[in-house]
């Protein structure tokens, strides 16, 4: 089994990888034909609905509780949950734009909206990425290997599709 740390690292620079896209694709909303956008709109969105939420949860549910208890009262979880709930909004604001985007329809209105909802996606993507490796670090520091097995499993199992 691959370690904490690593299992963590590779899924996070994957995530990465479709995240540094969002800056061109909200620079494409005025600069490409509707249909060159789509097709570069939807793979992005799907990855976004069907791996990176997914991914969400299951680091929620997995590790944000032991990094709790690890921690104490000296840190909490809370503003990375507060991010998953933020990051779950804006997916909600990307898919009510979906719509509009395969049709070829958006308005001026839409494409400001749309390209500041790529935007914060990116922005708060990068910073809680960053932070999410640091709390790998913790993981791995104050945890027995057996501890870190059980993790690194879940978050493998629950990623099991390639992100």
């Amino acid at each position: 089994m691959r370690s904490l740390p690593n299992t963590g690292h590779d899924h996070n620079e994957a995530i990465k990888l479709h995240v540094a896209r969002l800056p061109a694709l909200a620079e494409m909303i005025d600069g490409a034909s509707p249909a060159e956008f789509t097709a570069s709109f939807e793979p992005e969105y799907a990855f976004i609905t069907e791996r990176l939420v997914p991914h969400m949860a299951t680091i929620e549910r997995s590790l944000y509780g032991e990094l709790e208890r690890l921690m104490g009262t000296r840190h909490s979880m809370t503003p990375m949950r507060q991010e998953h709930v933020t990051l779950g909004r804006l997916v909600d604001l990307l898919g009510e734009y979906r719509p509009r985007v395969a049709a070829g329809d958006l308005s001026e209105a839409d494409g400001i909206g749309l390209r500041r909802v790529l935007y914060r996606l990116y922005s708060i993507l990068q910073v809680h990425l960053a932070e999410e490796e640091l709390y790998l670090r913790v993981l791995d520091h104050n945890l027995s290997d057996e501890e870190k097995d059980v993790l690194a499993g879940a978050i493998d199992h629950a990623c099991s599709a390639p992100v």
